[in-house]
């Protein structure tokens, strides 16, 4: 596949808006690409130059440079989303990345069994993310969504995991009896956090939300994962830095 050719989007397609709460709502887009093959056959291609992911992530990524590949993906979301999601056309910064999760439980840090959120990134901007799954087999498992039960303590965690030396892992056993059993994804709720929703996995299925959101792979079946596009978990991530629009006018 031809690094420069474009990924055109479904002109027919639906926005279905999953609305949580008044504030909270999560768009599923299904048929998003009119050629989602492309983007696998393009994933197979570089399937050697993915690496290990940084930070939360539980396996590899590879990033997508070409803006033409990606131009009406990126004007999609500027245009069509904005709306939606409260935020300005005109202050839209993309990266994107293909991903993989590939870890099985055993290999997870502590942060990686729990859910999780992006960055704010200053200046009053936010992020918003776009899902894209490309896998055929839906047991490899969708998106779930959650709430901090025990929101202090988990930015405590957090602290402590990024000051390396191993000190959240203590920290963790100590406060919740989970981080003393055998590892595994998250998934339903638990003593850490509630599930409030979850989008299951279909292939060329969009799902849109505030980077702000608590979220995870919603992985039942790890023993499926693997590093292999083919058969792997394989998921195209946008995110995309905005200006909110109360941030606009404050």
């Amino acid at each position: 596949m031809p690094v420069d050719s474009r990924l055109d989007i479904n002109p027919e397609l639906v926005i279905d808006i999953h609305q949580l709460t008044e504030q909270i709502r999560i768009l599923v887009i299904d048929d998003f690409l009119l050629q989602p093959e492309m983007l696998v056959t393009f994933a197979s291609y570089h399937e050697r130059n993915f690496k290990s992911a940084e930070g939360s992530y539980p396996g590899i990524v590879y990033g997508v440079q070409s803006m033409i590949m990606m131009s009406e993906m990126h004007r999609f979301i500027r245009m069509r989303l904005s709306n939606h999601l409260s935020f300005l056309r005109s202050s839209v910064k993309f990266t994107t990345q293909l991903s993989m999760a590939t870890l099985q439980p055993e290999e997870l840090s502590c942060l990686q069994r729990l859910c999780h959120s992006d960055a704010q990134v200053g200046s009053g901007r936010t992020k918003i993310t776009a899902l894209l799954y490309l896998f055929d087999n839906s047991s490899l498992g969708g998106t779930g969504f959650y709430e901090w039960k025990q929101r202090e303590k988990m930015q405590q965690a957090t602290a402590l995991e990024l000051e390396g030396q191993n000190k959240a892992m203590p920290f963790l056993q100590d406060q919740f009896d989970m981080f003393n059993n055998k590892p595994q994804y998250i998934t339903e709720s638990n003593e850490v956090a509630e599930l409030i929703h979850m989008v299951p996995a279909k292939f060329n299925r969009l799902v849109v939300f505030s980077g702000g959101l608590l979220r995870s792979a919603y992985i039942e079946e790890p023993e499926l994962l693997t590093a292999e596009v083919s058969t792997g978990r394989l998921t195209l991530n946008c995110y995309a830095s905005v200006l909110a629009r109360d941030q606009a006018n404050a």
